[in-house]
Order: C-alpha cells, then sequence, then structure tokens
C-alpha cells in the first residue's frame, strides 16, 4: 500500500505532468462512488471542470492539490491512494487501463488518471483549498521529509504510550507517512524488536530509529522515483525490502535466523527473532 515514498513521487509527477494545465473534461467511474464520499460524483465534476492546477503539496500519505476554478477562486483536491490507488498520465487516445476511477482530460490532450482497483481511495473536493480545516489533515503529526524527525520529540511520544514500539509508529499523529512496510524496515535496520514497548526505548535507541526512518523514506523515495509508482503487492513486482514480506527466509544481515511474521493491530510485521532482540524482556 502507498506510504510517504509513494506518495512524494505521485505529488512529484502530478506537478511535472499538469502544473499550469486547465482540467477540460473531467468524468468519473458510477462503480467508484464510494470513492466520492462524503461528496458525490457529480459535483466533484463539477467542482474540478475547468479549474487550472495551481500546486501540489503532500503531508504524510495525504495528497493536496490547489486548483483556480473558472474564477480565479481556489479550490482544493484531497486526494488519498487508499490501499492500491495511483495517479497515471496518458495520451488521449488509446485504450483506458482497467480500474480508472477518475479522469482528468487536460487542455494539452493528455490524460490523468486515477486507478483503484480496490476502491479503498479517496477524492473529495475542499473548497477555498483550506486542507488545514479538514480533520484527516489536521491530526497528522510530523512530516519526516517535510519537517525531519525530531529524536526528543519521537522519544516523548513513544514514553507516553504502552504500545509496542511497530504500532505507535502507525500512529499517523505520530509521524506522518510512516506504514507498516517503512516501519518494519526500519526497526530492521535499528536492531529494535517490533514487539518492545515503545516506552521502554532508550535515548539511545530512539536516535537510532530516527536515523533509520529517515534513511528508508529516503531509499523509498529514491526506489519509487519514475513515472509510475509501484506496489509490492503487485502481481510480479520485485520485492526490494530487506524483511518485509520475506517471511521463512534467511536474515540477510545475521543469517541464522529465518525472518519471522506476526500481526501487530491487524497487520502483518516481519522482523528477525535473532538480531532485533535487543531489550526482548521489555516487550510490550
Amino acid at each position: 500500500m502507498p506510504e510517504l515514498p509513494e506518495v512524494e513521487i505521485a505529488a512529484r509527477n502530478l506537478r511535472r505532468w499538469a502544473e499550469g494545465r486547465r482540467i477540460a473534461r473531467v468524468s468519473t467511474d458510477p462503480r467508484a462512488a464510494r470513492i466520492f464520499r462524503p461528496g458525490d460524483r457529480a459535483s466533484f465534476a463539477r467542482a474540478l471542470s475547468g479549474s487550472t492546477l495551481v500546486g501540489v503539496d503532500r503531508r504524510g500519505k495525504h495528497l493536496l492539490v490547489t486548483l483556480s476554478d473558472r474564477r480565479g477562486r481556489p479550490v482544493g483536491l484531497w486526494s488519498h491512494l487508499g490501499m492500491t490507488g495511483k495517479w497515471v498520465l496518458r495520451e488521449g487516445s488509446g485504450a483506458e487501463p482497467p480500474h480508472a476511477r477518475v479522469r482528468l482530460e487536460l487542455d494539452d490532450g493528455r490524460v490523468l488518471l486515477y486507478l483503484d482497483p480496490r476502491l479503498f481511495g479517496r477524492q473529495r473536493v475542499v473548497p477555498g483549498a483550506d486542507f488545514a480545516a479538514l480533520p484527516e489533515v489536521a491530526a497528522l503529526g510530523p512530516d519526516p521529509v517535510h519537517d525531519g524527525i525530531d529524536p526528543a520529540r519521537l522519544g516523548e511520544r513513544l514514553r507516553a504510550t504502552r504500545r509496542a514500539v511497530k504500532v505507535a509508529l502507525l500512529d499517523q499523529a505520530v509521524l506522518a507517512g510512516v506504514g507498516n512496510i517503512h516501519a518494519s524496515e526500519s526497526l530492521f535496520a535499528a536492531r529494535i524488536d517490533p514487539r518492545r514497548r515503545g516506552g521502554g526505548l532508550t535515548v539511545a535507541e530512539v536516535r537510532g530509529l530516527c536515523r533509520a526512518i529517515s534513511a528508508s523514506l529516503r531509499r523509498g523515495i529514491e526506489m519509487q522515483d519514475g513515472p509510475e509508482i509501484a506496489y509490492v503487492e503487485e502481481p510480479g513486482a520485485p520485492n526490494p525490502f530487506r524483511v518485509y514480506a520475506r517471511a521463512g527466509e534467511r536474515c540477510p544481515r545475521c543469517r541464522k535466523a529465518e525472518i519471522r511474521r506476526i500481526v501487530q493491530a491487524q497487520r502483518s510485521t516481519f522482523f528477525c527473532p535473532a538480531c532485533q532482540e535487543t531489550g526482548a524482556g521489555r516487550r510490550a
């Protein structure tokens, strides 16, 4: 599923493809009404038709697209990619790919398509482009790329919880944009058992975890940089990660144990039980 790296590349691509371009026509998939909630397909199309894309921002896993309507007034598009969503660019002619839920025809003849096989994404019109008023955005913690990661703040948030450190990292109010993949990868790099209580980490461990998260996200952005983001769960997609989705494989670091999969907060966690055992007696 999309995490900060995928959404960062989606934002960069949308800027490159469509900044300054006018949306000549909007069409939506009648089978995808759920992704426009609490609005509807018709109001979505009316709000975006004829508007010009002014800028694209990203906070955590959220795409914040600012447009200017026919009268020059700001209007926003809040785009969340859900589990399988992605924006792609196509020439005006040619067959449309499957699972296209939104079609934005640009004034240069090209087409922006929002693809979403599982329909877990969301597309919402934001009056006045006032994204800060959205509860989903207002609740976000610091963005690791835009704001950096403050070890003191992260340590304070972890000390305030009795949750396992992996579960705490999935809380978007702690760090915006870190998801299941990069939480597992970062904890592996930092040699921290994902089952440990977040409040039990030492100051040195928190600092190491901050470095590991930053490095994992940077690597993820580098891997995704291109014309179309790809998800490791897609059929035939390669797995570039060290532990994520590698249950049963030999640990790439210690070579002593097999990577284990456990479930935490209804999400899969992958880790090495040999070289992430530090502080095992303080697990949650």
